[in-house]
């Protein structure tokens, strides 16, 4: 029950009730009036007039119009029964007509307070609207920069309003804060690492290097290039939870149809048979995201793999919204490790390494932050003969969204 028909029911309520309670006031009131005219200090003008004729006639009879004869007592009974309906007839019309009126007051009253209500809750709808577009809206449409500008007078409401507005403010500044502190944290961690693969390789290739230095600084190189991708990971993990400020037109099939392509070379290194299923996928996002989001789910299902394992990734159109499935062979896995695989930092038990680089626990974690970015969901499930389900939903663009089911034409 919405807080206007809770406010409704209470005004109707009120009126109805101090109707009732008027009314019932006023019904015991006539009531004793008309008990103390008929049974109290004074008698009906007719009765005593009755009484006075049949004093002085000296008798106990009365002498009717027709010239009949009827005792005096019969008189007054008749005339006493009829004074009764006439008081019963007046608190019937009393309680009957005015129950009406009470209860059409109380009508008239709900629906005062109906428009009253809505009037006075105008402001609280325009606070909750504004709320709920923000915290509904997906990382795409996100725009902190909405605001209540309530105005009027300075109540209760007002203030409510202006306090909302202040914590928007707030998230305004904090998120651009973390874009302003990534933007400095990129420059700043990335340059050190460039100079010092720059000086590194400057060693290499001096022409006095001997075997020893140059198999040192190759151990150098490998450690520097671990560093660099621990540094860019973290770098866009936190980029990816950022709003999408420009998002495009992207075909999730053409993105994974150009990152599977890349990526058949590592898989005959390998030795997994990499194979595609796609089929139109049209969503609105950031192509660069959405590359790295395909390019860690493919890494991750050829690294993760066997010997001569398979990975398989495949697109397409489920209801509203469009997926992305990468599936692989693999080590059996438990649901519980499945779960915190999403985790930062969080690997699988065997550390696989392929060329000698070894898993940050980065990569789903970072395709949890974009896919969340874009305002989709992501879902994983271990194989039951071993390997891994891995499930993106993004909604489609506002163009396909009426369109159900799978296309038939695929890539």
């Amino acid at each position: 029950m919405s807080l206007r028909l809770r406010l409704t029911l209470l005004y109707g309520g009120m009126f109805v009730l101090a109707g009732a309670l008027s009314l019932a006031t006023l019904y015991v009131v006539v009531q004793h009036r008309l008990d103390e005219q008929l049974t109290g200090g004074g008698e009906d003008s007719r009765i005593a007039q009755l009484r006075e004729e049949a004093a002085r006639s000296e008798d106990s009879t009365v002498t009717m119009p027709d010239g009949s004869e009827v005792p005096l007592e019969q008189v007054v009974a008749q005339a006493q029964a009829e004074q009764e309906e006439i008081k019963d007839a007046a608190l019937n019309a009393l309680a009957t007509q005015g129950s009406l009126a009470v209860l059409g007051v109380g009508l008239v009253a709900a629906a005062t307070g109906w428009a009253v209500a809505g009037r006075g809750l105008r402001p609280l709808r325009a606070i909750t609207t504004t709320a709920q577009r923000i915290a509904n809206s997906s990382g795409v449409e996100r725009d902190l920069s909405e605001r209540i500008a309530l105005t009027g007078r300075d109540d209760e409401i007002k203030r409510l309003a202006d306090t909302f507005d202040a914590m928007l403010d707030n998230l305004d500044e904090a998120f651009d804060a973390q874009r302003q502190f990534v933007a400095h944290a990129s420059h700043e961690l990335r340059t050190p690492l460039a100079m010092e693969r720059g000086l590194i390789e400057l060693e290499m290739t001096r022409p006095s290097a001997t075997p020893d230095s140059i198999h040192f600084a190759r151990s150098l190189l490998e450690i520097n290039e671990r560093h660099t991708r621990l540094v860019n990971g973290m770098l866009f993990l936190a980029n990816s939870q950022n709003v999408l400020e420009r998002p495009v037109a992207v075909d999730l099939d053409d993105v994974a149809h150009h990152v599977a392509a890349a990526h058949h070379t590592m898989a005959d290194e390998l030795g997994v048979m990499l194979e595609s299923e796609l089929h139109v996928a049209p969503i609105r996002g950031d192509p660069v995201l959405l590359e790295q989001l395909t390019r860690n789910l493919v890494e991750n299902a050829l690294r993760h793999n066997v010997d001569n394992g398979w990975a398989l990734v495949t697109t397409g159109i489920e209801y509203t919204q469009a997926y992305l499935t990468i599936s692989n062979s693999g080590p059996v896995l438990h649901d519980y490790e499945v779960d915190n695989l999403f985790e930062p930092f969080q690997r699988r038990r065997s550390e696989d390494a392929v060329n000698g680089r070894h898993s940050f626990g980065l990569g789903l974690s970072i395709v949890k932050a974009i896919v969340t970015t874009h305002g989709g969901a992501v879902s994983a499930r271990g194989r039951p003969d071993g390997g891994m389900d891995v499930t993106v939903h993004i909604p489609l663009r506002a163009e396909y969204a009426s369109f159900g089911g799978e296309p038939t034409v695929g890539r």
